[in-house]
């Protein structure tokens, strides 16, 4: 009897060992009630230069548009095999030219032009 408790006792002191925690962080947005949970690892420079800009509601959902539709159209491209692999890439660099214009396109003047300092910095890093 005393070797299951025994044997009870050290697989629940592995299990719990082992067990792995997913950290999350909750940011709350100063202009809403709600909360929202971040996972912690997404801390892209990307999304970090666009959470500085102080972009409108409708602005960010613009943005996101823009980027579902270049995210479609990117694995569309990716996936497309009549493609050789030079094609692909110039493809790909006029799909990232023109995601490039459609984001300007929707940024007042002083957002662009802090965008432009702060991919500058990002780039100055090396982060982006």
């Amino acid at each position: 009897m005393k070797k299951y408790i025994v044997i009870i006792v050290a697989m629940i002191t592995g299990l719990t060992t082992t067990a792995q925690i997913q950290r999350t962080v909750v940011k709350q947005k100063p202009d809403s009630t709600s909360s929202v949970q971040v996972p912690a690892q997404n801390n892209k420079p990307g999304k970090e230069i666009f959470r500085e800009l102080d972009l409108s509601k409708e602005q960010k959902l613009k943005l996101r548009e823009i980027n579902q539709s270049m995210k479609a159209s990117k694995d569309a491209l990716e996936s497309d095999t009549t493609l050789n692999e030079a094609a692909r890439k110039e493809k790909l660099k006029a799909l990232r030219k023109e995601h490039a214009t459609k984001v300007q396109a929707i940024l007042t003047e002083e957002q662009k032009i802090k965008f432009r300092q702060l991919k500058a910095k990002n780039n100055e890093n090396g982060q982006l």
